[in-house]
């Protein structure tokens, strides 16, 4: 059971998902015996299996989300999207704000270089996709959303490693390949082995699930193109599940 004393109303969470540390976090409150809803977007296909209550969808809007929470008895609302989820963080907050009650958004820290690694930084896609030179063989870790910049240079060779299938529009010569991580190392050093890339380009997610790519990489002496993290988001409350659900004592 929850281990800390009830002294408002019994806790109910809204998860706000798509990460691991929210499905962790979910499995946490779940052996904990504290009600929640881990919440995924509805364009997530095969979400990776749980026990805890799970929705999928969207929820039309700030005011829907607002409504959602109130008629629903939610008493936290905890942000665990994606660290460039940028439309729905901000929402959410606001949303928490209309139902009066706490918003805590919990991000992951982002990685960092080290002195040996070969990193371009880029304020985004489209700066990424500028940033490579002409004819590489470049393998693209962005997402299936994320492809339309680097599609448009017809000068590169381009892999793309995504969760979901892509829509690649004209391209018929992209290489598409569908995973979702973790990553092993060994796998990672095999890929990027056998692919004979020229660059690697990632958004600057953080995390333990896809940062073996990044060591591979450095191996190599690859060149790593790194999109970070956009401005705006709602400042984070916590960096773990650990730190979020110490946060979490308060409000239970």
């Amino acid at each position: 059971m929850w281990p800390f004393s009830r002294k408002r109303r019994p806790a109910n969470v809204l998860i706000l998902g798509g990460t691991e540390e929210a499905r962790h976090l979910a499995e946490s409150l779940t052996a904990m015996g504290v009600e929640h809803t881990l919440s995924l977007a509805g364009r997530t296909q095969d979400p990776p299996p749980t026990e805890t209550p799970t929705r999928i969808g969207g929820f039309g809007g700030i005011d829907g989300l607002a409504d959602l929470l109130k008629s629903n008895g939610y008493t936290v609302l905890v942000d665990a999207t994606h660290p460039f989820a940028t439309v729905i963080s901000p929402a959410a907050r606001k949303a928490a704000r209309m139902a009066r009650i706490p918003y805590l958004r919990l991000e992951r820290p982002p990685w960092r270089p080290t002195g040996a690694d070969r990193w371009i930084s880029a304020p985004n896609l489209k700066a990424a996709a500028d940033a490579l030179p002409g004819g590489a063989n470049v393998l693209l870790t962005v997402g299936a959303g994320g492809l339309g910049p680097f599609l448009a240079r017809e000068d590169l060779t381009l892999t793309a490693r995504t969760i979901e299938p892509p829509n690649l529009g004209e391209r018929t010569d992209v290489t598409v390949i569908t995973a979702r991580g973790p990553f092993e190392l060994d796998d990672e050093r095999k890929l990027l082995a056998n692919g004979d890339f020229d660059a690697l380009v990632s958004k600057n997610s953080g995390g333990e699930a896809t940062a073996a790519k990044l060591l591979a990489a450095r191996e190599r002496r690859l060149l790593v193109v790194m999109v970070e993290r956009p401005r705006g988001q709602p400042r984070p409350n916590a960096a773990s599940v650990e730190e979020m659900l110490k946060r979490l004592q308060r409000y239970v």
